[in-house]
């Protein structure tokens, strides 16, 4: 029915259908053409004798849109009620989360036949993820180790914790690894709420009958989901990852998944498997907070038998740190040096999640610049050699001399300066990441953007040399270059306590 390029709404532009859907259901990656991305998101002051050279970019390079899933549902008479019903919850339910790891609700809208369609269609738009599921990583021959899981396993049931602690609680319903994406982030997003179901105070019953066979119990198949049954879903999900077998493919003859044969595991992550994979519900854990903590207190056991308690270092406070922490129930301030290359990097424009490689506004003033200074003697040079004219040629050259002497002195400058009184503020409030960069108490950059952009906080290696980046949807800020692990690991562990 709808085909690559489709403007929907003269608003969304389809580029790809996304995995296999029902008939009347559709699910696109789309560009979202009310969005379009800024080209240059850093906006340090600018040069007002050339603007006319940033809108000339502007005007050339080509338009970056924010990227969409859109979910579209056809109303036909073949269709159940209830497939309505639940697509229709699904955005009610959207609209009412806040978390960083599950895509946001961003519209909702009806086609009608007026358009030309056989049928009315519905569509919901959400943030798109970009990665693969867990099941399309299996599918590549993927191997999880036991780390993995255990990570897995945290990340999700932090999010189960807040579904299932809101008043009421939101059961997902359908967790199995084809609704688990690893984000290109290196985090876990939980989508696909087209079976969720939002409980009221006064029943913990649903009669409407969703799930997958093998990561579905059964009292949910009675219409009797409650949040162990997420509990349950994401035992099956991880067994299935962890063997490579569909759930269904180990049940006993009392449903129950047996996997212990399968693979090979420490007893402590193979106990709390079979507890979150209890046929009888009450052996089950009743809660995800419940889950957690007895999936870290086995692995905090593990550790400390094994010699290498990890949480103990991350939670270490760094002896001899340059960086200075202020933190309250309002805001975190982090003071640090800055990175001295920072400085010349910032010059050249780089930025974070650029696809289409064209030049910012402040790459293309330094590339006319650098044309203007350097092509120039150059072409005396070369018209020297023309007229066959030793002196002219002599000049040239030291003009050139003294331009690349300017240019490295410069650099060098600024390096030095940089590292002797170039420091960097962040400041996180409720609402805002702001982060400032000074030389000698001048202030030469700023930015600031929503905390909700924030996809995550990331430690990098480089031989003994630590950096932490906190990654969002524009941009990727990164803060020091030479820490080292107490400082990275207590630094990461601060931001992401505080974002939490």
């Amino acid at each position: 029915m709808f085909q690559v390029g489709d403007i929907l709404v003269k608003r969304y532009q389809l580029l790809k259908p996304l995995g296999n859907t029902a008939m009347g259901h559709q699910t696109w990656l789309a560009d979202d053409l009310a969005s379009p991305i800024e080209v240059s998101s850093q906006n340090p002051k600018n040069w007002l004798w050339l603007n006319w050279i940033y809108r000339l970019n502007k005007l050339f390079s080509p338009k970056i849109y924010q990227k969409v899933t859109v979910k579209l549902l056809a109303f036909s008479p073949q269709m159940e009620w209830e497939q309505f019903k639940l697509f229709e919850r699904e955005a009610q339910v959207l609209q009412s989360l806040d978390h960083p790891y599950i895509p946001r609700y961003q519209n909702y809208f009806e086609i009608d036949q007026e358009a030309g369609l056989d049928v009315p269609w519905f569509g919901l738009v959400e943030d798109y993820i970009p990665g693969d599921s867990l099941q399309e990583l299996l599918e590549k021959g993927e191997h999880f180790s036991e780390k993995r899981i255990r990570t897995i396993g945290q990340e999700v049931l932090k999010i189960l914790i807040y579904l299932h602690e809101l008043n009421p609680p939101v059961l997902h319903r359908d967790l199995k690894p084809s609704n688990l994406i690893l984000g290109d982030d290196n985090n876990i997003y939980l989508i696909d709420f087209g079976a969720v179901q939002s409980q009221t105070s006064g029943t913990n019953i649903t009669f409407t009958v969703v799930g997958t066979s093998g990561y579905t119990p059964l009292e949910q198949f009675w219409g009797k989901a409650v949040p162990s049954s997420d509990l349950y879903a994401l035992g099956a999900t991880l067994i299935h990852v962890l063997t490579g077998i569909y759930p269904t493919d180990l049940h006993n003859q009392d449903y129950q998944i047996i996997f212990e044969d399968k693979v090979r595991l420490k007893a402590s992550l193979k106990t709390w498997l079979k507890k979150m994979t209890e046929i009888n519900i009450s052996n089950r854990y009743q809660t995800a907070r419940k889950a957690l903590e007895e999936l870290q207190k086995s692995q905090f056991y593990q550790e400390n038998s094994e010699g290498e308690n990890q949480n103990s270092i991350i939670t270490k406070y760094p002896l001899n740190t340059r960086i200075k922490l202020d933190k309250s129930e309002q805001e975190l301030k982090i003071y640090l040096p800055t990175p001295r290359l920072r400085s010349l990097k910032q010059l050249w424009g780089t930025r974070a999640f650029l696809q289409d490689g064209s030049l910012t506004s402040k790459q293309l003033i330094l590339t006319i610049i650098i044309y203007g200074l350097f092509l120039a003697p150059c072409s005396l040079i070369m018209t020297g050699i023309l007229l066959k004219n030793p002196g002219f040629i002599v000049a040239s050259l030291e003009i050139m001399g003294g331009l690349s002497f300017v240019t490295i002195s410069g650099l060098i400058a600024t390096y030095s300066i940089r590292g002797i009184g170039g420091k960097t503020c962040l400041r996180l409030d409720q609402e805002n990441l702001k982060i400032q960069e000074k030389i000698l108490g001048l202030e030469y950059y700023q930015n600031e953007e929503t905390v909700n952009n924030i996809v995550g906080v990331f430690i990098h290696q480089m031989v003994n040399q630590y950096k932490v980046s906190i990654n969002t949807r524009k941009m990727i800020y990164v803060l020091g270059d030479k820490l080292n692990k107490d400082e990275a690991l207590w630094l990461a562990k601060e931001i992401q306590d505080w974002l939490t």
